[in-house]
């Protein structure tokens, strides 16, 4: 299947997550109040931005080793910062190749914190990145399977069509 074109994916996104509600400060990672560990420096970034912020942050840096420093609730509320800097193709796919990976490897936490119309959007990028990856000649395309073995696999109604 070929993903939409970028710019209706990207209003994609920005519709579903538009209501999205901040999941509070002590929400987003998986930090040691007061600890000198990588969750807390994430912490730190992200505490109170709403996502929007964090595109214009992830387009001055990369975002990929932040991942795994998240709560799924965190990840899950950022997630469509990470699905519109995904659609930057002109970009290293460095945090792309990493979202897919952990679009993949955590499926079912990820979704059942999502509404039908951000897994819809979840799915077209998903598509979008597999395209790419296969065009760029990637031997290991981490979108594809991704869809593959999960997210392709929501009925229309699941995804709210």
């Amino acid at each position: 299947m070929t993903a939409p074109p970028v710019e209706e994916l990207r209003r994609e996104v920005r519709d579903a997550f538009s209501r999205r509600p901040y999941p509070g400060d002590d929400r987003i990672t998986r930090r040691r109040p007061g600890g000198p560990d990588e969750a807390e420096e994430v912490w730190r970034l992200y505490r109170g931005a709403e996502w929007p912020q964090v595109v214009e942050a992830g387009r001055r840096r990369n975002l990929r080793d932040d991942l795994g420093s998240l709560t799924f609730d965190g990840f899950a509320y950022y997630l469509p910062a990470f699905l519109e800097l995904a659609l930057d193709a002109d970009r290293r796919f460095d945090l792309d190749e990493t979202l897919a990976s952990y679009l993949w490897s955590f499926p079912e936490d990820v979704s059942a914190r999502l509404g039908p119309a951000e897994k819809r959007a979840v799915v077209g990028v998903l598509e979008f990145l597999a395209d790419e990856f296969d065009r760029r000649g990637y031997v290991q395309n981490n979108a594809r399977a991704a869809l593959e073995h999960y997210w392709a696999l929501f009925t229309d109604e699941e995804l709210g069509r």
